[in-house]
């Protein structure tokens, strides 16, 4: 059977008839059986985005056109962040990559974000380096740049940030939203020029104004994403937690990564080299630092505050009551110097460390237990602390420190979890052929019988230890960060250089007796 040469042109004839809007149903049909692109189109525009047959259909056009595979990519990518599949990314990738392979320039920045989203730094650059010299597209190019500057600063390459910033591409897009939406933020976050931005930038500080703000918090993260963080943290924590009253908050401050030199695993305590913070020291005007990481254990190791990421405002709240004065009420390591021994003095607002068993007369071994109390003001006098559980062969009774269960709801002395990996925590009753005085047996005790957001990051921060801040604010204050600075240079074995920081660390105490411990290293 011979056909007429006009069939070889039934492609081009039928797309040009649709394209035109000139064609019948069986036209139309017969195309898009025989996969014509511009039927594929038309028909994929009707589709439900991501149903069956919109997927069915892109995947056909995908084979020749770069905008369908482009269109798949950001699918699947859509999908896999609300599901967080592995597989659901995999295809992303795998259709980016072939819109590279179709020639498109606006993949391969896409595919490059997705790699930096993953933290696949290494790859995210390479596939940048798959874009021309010049690209002509304005979105691509502009993309490329503003990508480019986001990852010089994850990195930590102030030198690069600057040469992008200085480049001629980022002096044609000076007018661009994108681009200036950027620049903001290095200029909000001293970024650019850390040393200098960060004397220039007009802070946003929170709560300056207030009498209750009794402490100041300077907050550092290494990249734009926790920077961004950061601000949302500080908000909700300004909203929800009744502890911002005494913070005040400035603008988060970028630190370059490779400033600091820092040990942040899963499920580890997070520590960094102390001494690196003398770099950024002289242009913070705040009592104590904060650090953000990608991960690792929240902790407040004196005047700095590190945690990662995943922390959210409770556990924030959390870290920040110990800068102010509180321990936590959960069980400490086996070791913690809170609970080597009895307490010679009072060091927190919350905990005190004590014998647990005495005998005597009731009411003068109250008074002198309440000397060692830092809460004492707040226990009522009919509020029972001490419990008698047995006599003395000499009929003298024997008392075991404790506010009874009846007075759950009273401020008291009650048991607390924070020391009982200690040897001497949660022991039995002395035998009565030993004499109560030579018992050394101690615990660790505590304002309220309830559970606190020292015991649980979700409970909430009780009104009573609010009291307790504002009756005694400073005296179990956390020293500034210029003590870590100096407790790390002394460990080194740098003395002079430690003692400077020691001096600078001094200044922020207003308690002539905290001022002279401070100068010498005994906090």
């Amino acid at each position: 059977m011979l056909l007429s040469s006009s069939s070889f042109f039934l492609p081009t004839y039928l797309t040009k008839q649709i394209k035109d809007n000139n064609y019948s149903r069986g036209q139309f049909s017969f195309a898009l059986k025989k996969s014509y692109v511009i039927a594929l189109i038309i028909q994929e525009k009707q589709a439900d985005l991501g149903s069956n047959n919109w997927i069915a259909l892109n995947r056909e056009l995908a084979k020749t056109q770069w905008l369908s595979a482009l269109k798949l990519a950001r699918w699947y990518q859509g999908k896999s962040k609300n599901k967080s599949r592995e597989l659901l990314f995999s295809k992303a990738i795998m259709w980016f990559e072939q819109a590279i392979r179709l020639g498109s320039q606006q993949a391969i920045v896409a595919l490059a974000q997705l790699y930096f989203q993953q933290n696949k730094i290494i790859k995210a650059q390479a596939t940048l380096r798959q874009l021309p010299e010049v690209i002509p597209s304005n979105n691509v190019s502009e993309a490329a740049l503003i990508l480019d500057i986001i990852i010089a600063i994850h990195l930590g390459d102030s030198t690069q940030v600057k040469q992008l910033l200085n480049s001629g591409t980022a002096v044609g897009f000076q007018h661009s939203n994108m681009l200036n939406l950027l620049l903001a933020d290095i200029d909000k976050y001293a970024i650019s020029n850390f040393s200098t931005k960060l004397k220039d930038v007009e802070d946003v500080k929170v709560n300056l104004s207030s009498p209750s703000c009794i402490s100041s918090l300077q907050l550092f993260a290494t990249n734009l994403k926790h920077l961004k963080h950061l601000e949302q943290l500080i908000q909700t924590f300004n909203t929800q937690q009744p502890l911002a009253q005494y913070v005040c908050l400035s603008t988060p401050r970028y630190i370059s990564i490779k400033r600091l030199d820092c040990m942040a695993q899963p499920q580890h305590t997070i520590t960094c080299d102390e001494t690196l913070w003398r770099t950024i020291a002289e242009d913070v005007d705040s009592r104590h630092i904060g650090l953000m990481l990608n991960e690792g254990k929240a902790n407040v190791h004196f005047g700095i505050l590190y945690f990662d990421a995943n922390d959210n405002a409770e556990v924030f709240s959390h870290e920040v009551s110990h800068l102010l004065g509180f321990v936590d009420e959960y069980p400490l390591i086996k070791g913690h110097n809170k609970c080597q021994g009895i307490q010679s003095k009072p060091f927190s607002h919350n905990i005190a460390v004590l014998k647990k068993y005495y005998q005597g007369d009731k009411k003068e071994l109250r008074a002198k237990i309440l000397k060692n109390v830092s809460w004492a003001n707040s226990i009522n006098a009919n509020t029972p602390i001490l419990q008698v559980i047995d006599k003395t062969p000499d009929k003298e009774n024997i008392w075991l420190l404790g506010t009874p269960l009846e007075y759950k709801d009273k401020i008291g002395i009650y048991i607390s979890e924070s020391c009982q990996k200690s040897n001497s925590d949660y022991s039995d009753l002395p035998s009565r052929t030993t004499s109560i005085n030579q018992v050394t047996r101690y615990s660790a005790f505590k304002p309220l019988s309830r559970r606190t957001q020292l015991r649980y990051f979700a409970n909430d921060f009780p009104k009573e230890y609010l009291t307790l801040i504002k009756e005694n604010p400073s005296d179990y204050f956390m020293p500034s960060f210029h003590y870590n600075i100096a407790l790390a240079l002394y460990q080194q074995g740098e003395i002079s250089n430690a003692k400077y920081w020691l001096s600078q660390a001094a200044q922020w105490e207003n308690n002539l007796m905290r001022k002279a411990r401070v100068l010498i290293g005994e906090l």
